[in-house]
């Protein structure tokens, strides 16, 4: 293999600490996390995405609507009943770890998008079948509030060099492949491409290479001093220099990361504020633009002044001005020799001062319809988490990573990061005896438990203990747990907890939490776990009457109450 690839797929594997599953499975995730969106990636265990085994043609399928993946039919539905309008995104991924390719393997592989998309096939294979169907689920029931018809991704992964995936056989293939699937009729936009070392590599330094841009300002006025800013400036850039901040290379691609920390996302062309600023670009009042538009927000940990008016800003996030950025991104191929002479108000805040940071961050979209549990991440209660989980008092070795993308460009392992969306699912799950709502969106399961969860008065280490026991079980997947049982992952770290303590856990505030946190670390550090969460899964099938419980089942409060009952019957048989 190439070297430099094999060097970047190590790491990578070490990071994820993928040492314990197959090669070729650990290089299907490899070119997962290159090709698919950090911000969809996230949403999930990257082991998640790997399909039943044996799966023809296809090694990754992931649907996104409206940013959100989704698994099955019901996720199709929380995500659709509560939006107006939908964008949907198919993503699908064979990987050949090797430096041979061919164009009857590209040719299969189409043919697999191609039967998926139509709904056909994959009946042997429960995972793969349970994502088909979500697919027809969302076409029959909410093609009326379909923006467009969804857009599909295609990407065949390979260690081949340059020449090789270059060949005039291998472009035809992949083409042929397009053609295809453009050819159902019911589908957007396509992307086929086949990426070899070489576009590896250039993916890879995509996703991680220093978040750092010079800009030239157009005319700007230095604020006075003020504490905790190392600099402050407001003034105008032109669209072109703009785009330097929010592209991510050459190739004129949107760098989604550098808009992190705006906590809401771009809500679309059909927005009526959006559809506005669109049609000013596109016309003869672009010049107007900076006093119809509030501009945008940077945010900078350093910068550093370069000769006239330019400045070099480093690690940096916009984050304000999420949706201006993104309409001049989509409106900037009509601007034409205007680009340059069309020009957006920008603020410049140099701060290493977190809370500074945070109240920018707030104040920023507080003008905006963002919802409050979008910024949970800033509150003291989530400083104070973040801050014992560096001082890591039981030496558990995970990172908490209270703000999406702050660990970017860092060294840390990525299997031991755990986030706010992982904390709230592990906590509701094992302390909280709601495994039926850890399986909804964060945003449904903030709604439900935002009164019982990150509060002032909890103690700090039940949720270190929950994310503890997820990243156990995780880590029991990967060595020999049958993935089949994942979609009971949290009714099994409930279950955990009560084969552990034999009893009900104390209420969050109280000190008993923290010896019952104690004995669950204590029990997870010991061997065999992985036969430990056999059993537990053996009981959860055992009680859900001798098969794996369904999906609508398994998000039913009532069997979350049977198998606490169940529970109790069989801590002895361990």
């Amino acid at each position: 293999m190439n070297p430099l690839v094999q060097g970047l797929f190590k790491n990578f594997c070490k990071s994820e600490e993928l040492g314990s599953i197959s090669q070729s499975d650990a290089f299907e995730l490899f070119s997962a996390s290159l090709v698919i969106p950090d911000e969809v990636t996230s949403q999930a265990q990257l082991t998640d995405l790997l399909l039943d085994q044996g799966t023809i043609g296809i090694d990754v399928i992931v649907i996104e609507i409206n940013g959100k993946i989704v698994w099955d039919s019901d996720d199709v539905t929380d995500v659709c009943d509560q939006a107006s309008q939908l964008s949907v995104a198919v993503y699908f991924i064979q990987a050949k770890y090797s430096e041979k390719i061919s164009s009857p393997d590209i040719l299969n592989f189409g043919k697999s998008v191609k039967d998926f998309l139509k709904g056909e096939g994959f009946h042997a294979y429960r995972r793969t079948r349970t994502l088909v169907d979500a697919l027809a689920f969302l076409f029959s029931e909410y093609a009326g509030k379909l923006k467009g018809s969804p857009s599909v991704n295609v990407h065949f992964c390979t260690a081949a060099p340059k020449n090789s995936v270059e060949s005039e056989v291998i472009s035809s293939a992949i083409n042929d492949v397009k053609s295809s699937v453009e050819s159902l009729g019911f589908i957007g936009a396509v992307s086929a491409e086949v990426l070899g070392a070489n576009d590896i590599h250039e993916s890879w330094n995509r996703k991680n290479k220093a978040n750092e841009v010079e800009v030239q300002l157009e005319k700007h006025v230095n604020l006075p001093r003020m504490t905790g800013v190392d600099q402050a400036i407001l003034g105008v850039v032109s669209v072109s220099e703009l785009l330097k901040l929010i592209q991510g290379d050459e190739n004129g691609i949107l760098d989604e990361r550098v808009f992190y920390d705006n906590v809401r996302g771009f809500d679309g062309i059909d927005n009526p504020v959006n559809k506005k600023i669109i049609g000013t670009l596109k016309s003869e009042e672009k010049n107007l633009l900076p006093v119809l538009n509030n501009g945008v927000t940077v945010v900078a940990s350093s910068y550093s002044p370069k000769p006239g008016d330019a400045v070099v800003i480093s690690d940096y996030q916009i984050v304000n001005g999420c949706q201006t950025s993104h309409c001049i991104y989509i409106a900037k191929d009509s601007l034409g020799e205007d680009i340059e002479r069309v020009f957006v108000p920008i603020r410049i805040v140099v701060t290493g001062n977190e809370d500074v940071a945070n109240s920018i961050v707030r104040a920023t979209n507080s003008q905006t319809a963002v919802r409050e549990n979008d910024l949970v991440a800033l509150t003291k209660f989530q400083k104070r988490l973040e801050e014992f989980y560096r001082l890591d008092t039981q030496d558990v070795g995970l990172t908490y990573e209270r703000r999406s993308g702050q660990f970017y460009g860092k060294e840390v392992t990525k299997a031991r990061v755990v986030n706010i969306n992982d904390q709230l699912k592990a906590v509701a799950a094992m302390f909280l005896d709601m495994p039926h709502l850890a399986t909804r969106y964060p945003s449904h399961l903030y709604y439900e438990v935002n009164s019982s969860i990150f509060l002032e008065a909890h103690k700090l280490l039940p949720y270190v203990a929950s994310a503890y026991g997820a990243y156990r079980l995780e880590n029991a997947f990967r060595t020999g747990l049958d993935p089949a049982f994942k979609p009971v992952r949290y009714h099994l770290l409930m279950a955990y907890k009560y084969h552990v303590l034999k009893h009900k856990s104390a209420p969050l505030d109280k000190n008993q939490s923290e010896r019952d946190s104690e004995a669950i670390i204590t029990a997870l550090r010991q061997p065999g776990q992985v036969s430990v969460f056999q059993n537990l899964a053996n009981m959860i099938v055992q009680a859900g009457g001798g098969t794996l419980p369904s999906t609508d089942r398994l998000k039913r409060q009532q069997f979350a109450r049977e198998l606490v009952s169940h529970s109790f019957l069989i801590n002895d048989a361990f």
